[in-house]
């Protein structure tokens, strides 16, 4: 075993969740403790007290701001762990040795218990040791990596430039007129990050000091910490919920026509889960769509929840064990149920095989390409090998989207990682993508935040003209702090000179409090998009002035602000900081971009270190 790059498995399992947990404390305390372990007089003991006491400058800083954690602590608290650790492990360890040290660093940065840091060692170890092994990357390197460029790292593999050659003769731009009056429409189902808890269990305690709750081994709850029978807002979603959901799905299924599936199956207990685990929740999800609806064609793409570890999804040039080859081979199986019953099955078959994408015809006129997101997932390790438009998905994206415009056929995309989230240059890639073929894209969803969002894509020449948008959730699972929903989309139905637009949109959800408490789920309609919006139709230039007209009425904006929870009330109003930084985060659908499309009022003092911490503060950890 290379022992310089075994400590990784301890910063990539200990620094990743450092958001997570309180570094603000455990942080110096870690360093103070490590570094007697090492040689009185070396350099790096020495080095290692200047970092030290950097850290603690910025450790007084974070307690005179309330507790606030920016990424500059961040930075210098992953630069002491991973310099401890790199040289602790110049010296031989044995792997027991080893992850005995990894799970103390986990420990002793307050993140879990020792339950959850041991497995989670154990979880991320092999795939993480192979894939340093590839690549040699100093301590700054990896915390840039890890933490973001606020490290200001010389080199962040992640981070390397990289273009997809797209083709010019761009058609010109037209009007989308509006479908006339009586025209047929069709209606699509959303669901996303359905995050089944297959061992949810009523009444175990849902406050217990681990990142998932309500589950075994967790001890009994009392009063309000006892997990409630259909659910808990800091736990995933129990299977008599799940079932309830596709009940309730089967007595409205005259009200979509097909379903969109955005990712995310299993439970968030991503510290110990197996292949096995994961298969057998996409067996039985599945199988409640079989089960309860069967005549609907249903197109789903892949979460980064779905493999094992969590966010594991190596290249193709990466085989054997470590490849995800039996997730991919699973999914096409499963899929099977419903794509090969559409003319482009045999192609699918081999793009779903090869990196879980494909791209199918589901009406004259209409496609649906799926993406795999976590291609473009700075989460999937694999990608610090190399992050070069994994798989060619990209180069075929182009391909795929060039022959629909040819064909004069629209699409719609689906993935699981919204484009604002995705590494810096899969993301810049993509936004030009969009702008290429703005009139043959109509409609894009995903995932991922758990949130009802929206993000708008702008033209590349003409900042302030919204080419595209991007639909986000709402999530199915209450994790952490919603209630459960799911999303009703209407477009330009099947008719000679239709547009396939999006036409309106409407949310439900289940108020899961009053579901325990009457022992009666209840799902109901939240708001339709047009009518709570005052918006005329919901093309993309309609939703940048929708951003415009939330920074001018705040009473619109914070029911927006309410809706983005899925109406769970525990949520205070979004402040003046909040506001702007929801309202930059609504225009920056290219990964790491700036907030100047659509005008709005900035917060008295509001800096960029405001944005990357309301960022952090409503990441899914």
């Amino acid at each position: 075993m290379n022992k310089t790059t075994t400590a990784v498995v301890c910063v990539l399992v200990a620094v990743s969740l450092i958001g997570c947990g309180n570094p603000a404390d455990a942080a110096p305390m870690f360093g103070s403790r490590y570094r007697s372990l090492l040689p009185k007089g070396t350099p790096t003991r020495e080095s290692l007290q200047q970092k030290m006491d950097r850290l603690r400058a910025s450790q007084e800083k974070v307690r005179n701001s309330g507790g606030k954690v920016d990424s500059g602590f961040e930075c210098d608290a992953c630069d002491v762990v991973v310099g401890v650790i790199q040289e602790l492990f110049l010296g031989e360890k044995t792997e027991e040795e080893a992850e005995a040290i990894c799970t103390s660093v986990c420990v002793d940065l307050k993140m879990y218990n020792h339950r959850v840091c041991s497995l989670g060692v154990q979880e991320f170890k092999d795939e993480v040791l192979d894939v340093f092994d590839m690549v040699a990357l100093s301590s700054r390197e990896i915390c840039g990596a890890i933490v973001g460029p606020s490290c200001a790292t010389p080199y962040n593999p992640y981070d390397q430039e990289w273009n997809v050659s797209i083709p010019g003769n761009k058609p010109p731009i037209t009007p989308t007129p509006p479908p006339k009056p009586g025209s047929p429409m069709n209606r699509i189902l959303h669901l996303t990050d359905m995050h089944f808890d297959h061992l949810y269990t009523p009444g175990l305690s849902n406050d217990c000091g681990e990142p998932l709750c309500c589950r075994p081994p967790n001890p009994q709850g009392t009063g309000p910490t006892a997990a409630g029978y259909w659910g808990d807002y800091n736990c995933d979603v129990p299977y008599q919920t799940t079932v309830n959901l596709m009940q309730h799905l089967q007595s409205i299924k005259d009200q979509f026509d097909w379903i969109y599936l955005t990712g995310d199956l299993p439970a968030h207990n991503v510290w110990n889960q197996t292949r096995e685990d994961q298969l057998y929740v996409l067996d039985t999800l599945m199988a409640l769509f079989h089960k309860y609806l069967p005549d609907k064609m249903l197109f789903a793409a892949i979460g980064n929840h779905e493999s094992a570890p969590v966010n594991s999804f190596p290249p193709p040039y990466i085989t054997g064990y470590q490849s995800n080859q039996w997730l991919l081979d699973a999914l096409a199986e499963q899929w099977s149920a419903w794509l090969s019953k559409l003319p482009d099955w045999p192609e699918a078959n081999k793009t779903i095989r090869k990196g879980g994408f494909y791209n199918v015809k589901i009406r004259e006129g209409l496609r649906v390409i799926s993406l795999q997101t976590n291609y473009a997932n700075s989460g999937n390790f694999w990608l610090l090998v190399n992050s070069t438009d994994p798989a060619s998905q990209l180069s075929w994206l182009v391909k795929q989207l060039l022959t629909a415009e040819q064909n004069g056929e629209k699409v719609h995309i689906i993935g699981h990682i919204l484009p604002g989230s995705t590494m810096k240059y899969w993301g810049r890639n993509f936004y030009r993508i969009v702008n290429r073929f703005e009139s043959t894209i109509v409609g894009q969803f995903y995932g991922h935040t758990h949130n009802d969002l929206f993000q708008v894509f702008f033209d590349e020449q003409n900042i302030t003209r919204a080419t595209g948008v991007a639909i986000m959730g709402p999530a199915v699972t209450t994790y952490q702090g919603l209630n459960m929903g799911f999303r009703i989309h209407q477009i330009d139905g099947d008719y000679n000179g239709t547009t396939n637009a999006m036409l309106d949109n409407e949310c439900y959800y289940l108020n899961v409090s009053d579901a325990n408490l009457t022992n009666e789920p209840k799902w109901q309609l939240e708001y339709a998009a047009k009518a709570t919006f005052g918006m005329t139709s919901i093309l993309p230039a309609d939703w940048a002035n929708l951003i415009k007209k939330f920074d001018e009425n705040d009473e619109l904006f914070q029911k927006f602000y309410q809706f983005k929870y899925k109406m769970h009330p525990p949520h205070p109003v979004c402040d003046a900081k909040c506001k702007t930084s929801l309202l930059c985060d609504l225009q920056r659908a290219e990964s790491g971009a700036g907030c100047s499309h659509v005008p709005i009022t900035f917060a008295p003092g509001y800096t960029t270190e405001d944005f990357v911490s309301y960022q952090k503060e409503h990441d899914m950890c």
